[in-house]
């Protein structure tokens, strides 16, 4: 296991390709002030994660009532890299930024194979990008935002710590940024509520392009993130989910031992799925 790691050292693995959506950008929610948070810990959902021979927390926030379940109340607050998350605020950051002229900016890809998933190598979009996950494309976005930029920027979106030690092409992957699980919720709420200091249609886009599935009453957006260090592999999944006029932002991480880290990969899915479903948001149907 080791050895296949170390055919890409700054990110792991590729994310969990979604299903494409067919529907045009999702209209802009009203940047109206978000309700109370109100926290509530529910520790019967741990056995979830037990099954799943993993260590993890869930946590999913209403954005209508400000209602927030937290599956372990002291997971929910440790930072961790966001890994392959981080292509949603990356992605934000480079279209207000002019590097990325919209959903059809393309850069080519250098030749260079770099592991992890094949689809990485060829020419891509931001929203092939977002889709496969291609590494190499957001670390170009990163290069040409550059680190002053990109510094300011994820002070103002009061992402995690802010810190992008270790590299503007890898700060996220092998280096300094940490954010928790209750932290990307944060992000993702003020996504939804166009409440990030960006265009609200860069913010449209962009989430527009996380869709995984949809049907008629129900949509699920997320973006997979896995990585390893120390030792320890971090599995997320990220997003927002609507149902009957209610939208949830969620994020779910998991933790492993390095050497389990690709089992990871459809754990993670599965088991934002069933806590989705298990606490209202998707319907059973969602995503199989």
């Amino acid at each position: 296991m080791r050895a296949w790691l170390s055919i890409v050292p700054i990110l792991l693995f590729a994310c969990a390709r979604p299903t494409p959506a067919a529907t045009p950008p999702i209209a802009a929610a009203p940047s109206s002030p978000a309700p109370p948070v109100v926290e509530r810990v529910d520790a019967s959902a741990q056995p979830l994660f037990a099954a799943a021979q993993v260590e993890g927390v869930f946590v999913m926030r209403s954005l209508t009532t400000g209602e927030q379940i937290v599956t372990d109340a002291a997971l929910a607050g440790v930072g961790e890299l966001p890994a392959s998350t981080f292509k949603i605020p990356n992605a934000l950051i480079g279209l207000e930024r002019g590097v990325l002229a919209g959903a059809d900016a393309t850069l080519k890809w250098d030749g260079a194979r770099r592991g992890g998933s094949p689809e990485w190598d060829r020419d891509h979009d931001l929203g092939s990008a977002l889709r496969d996950s291609a590494v190499w494309f957001f670390q170009e976005v990163a290069r040409r935002i550059g680190a002053e930029a990109m510094r300011a920027s994820l002070i103002a979106f009061a992402y995690g710590n802010a810190d992008i030690g270790g590299g503007i092409d890898r700060f996220w992957l092998q280096g300094a940024l940490r954010i928790s699980p209750r932290e990307q919720v944060e992000f993702m709420s003020r996504l939804h509520r166009r409440a990030l200091p960006v265009a609200r249609e860069h913010m449209a886009l962009v989430e527009h392009m996380l869709t995984r599935a949809q049907a008629p009453g129900w949509s699920w957006r997320g973006k997979t993130g896995l990585t390893a260090h120390e030792g320890r592999a971090v599995g997320w999944l990220v997003g927002l989910v609507e149902r009957r006029g209610t939208t949830w932002a969620y994020a779910l991480m998991l933790r492993a031992p390095e050497a389990e880290a690709e089992r990871l990969m459809p754990v993670r899915v599965e088991l934002a799925r069933a806590l989705l479903v298990r606490y209202g948001a998707l319907p059973a149907e969602a995503g199989r």
